[in-house]
């Protein structure tokens, strides 16, 4: 599930750390919150526990290539072995499945409903992603193909953890499901500076 709301310039340019400047997506700022899954996961050969994500991300242009900047990153239990390869992961109850996404703690409830086909366009083809954990690392993501649908949602959004992070977001997010995707990370992510 992508939710992503329209956010003012001044908000983002203050959430960014120096260097990184805050890009449009389709003629917009946004910050999004992005909520899935993990199963099937390897790190190297080895499995690792399934787990649950959300992040919330903003878009951004780093060397001038198009990049999502992860703001926040919250998994349950089974992620939190992203930490020991330098992903910035705190522990949070999640709850992610078709029709809602939940985060009690962090203030994030959406209900939806999912609709027609729908095409993510650069919301969902980022391979560059960058993060601040003791200096700005970036990550590079492999994306497999996924069928993205249109969601709707059935009850007003609430965002209090983009808030929370010095967002404002605008209004009622635009919403993207899908039921699997698939992706690779290089990992470790390397230090940028």
């Amino acid at each position: 599930m992508i939710a992503s709301w329209g956010v003012s310039r001044e908000s983002v340019a203050k959430a960014l750390p120096d260097g990184l400047e805050p890009t449009e997506v389709a003629g917009r700022l946004l910050a999004s919150v992005v909520a899935f899954h993990v199963r099937g996961g390897r790190l190297g050969g080895l499995p690792i526990l399934p787990f649950t994500q959300l992040n919330v991300r903003t878009y951004v242009t780093w060397k001038e290539e198009p990049a999502v900047f992860f703001l926040g990153a919250r998994v349950t239990a089974g992620g939190l072995l992203g930490r020991v390869l330098g992903a910035p992961y705190r522990q949070a109850r999640l709850r992610v499945k078709e029709g809602s996404v939940r985060a009690p703690g962090l203030g994030i409830s959406l209900k939806f409903r999912v609709a027609g086909p729908a095409d993510p366009g650069p919301l969902g083809r980022h391979e560059l992603g960058l993060f601040e954990n003791d200096g700005l690392r970036e990550i590079r993501i492999h994306r497999g193909d996924a069928e993205w649908r249109r969601a709707e949602a059935i009850e007003p959004a609430r965002a209090d953890f983009l808030v929370a992070l010095g967002l404002e977001p605008d209004g009622e997010p635009e919403l993207l499901y899908t039921e699997r995707a698939s992706f690779e990370t290089e990992v470790p992510p390397r230090r940028l500076a």
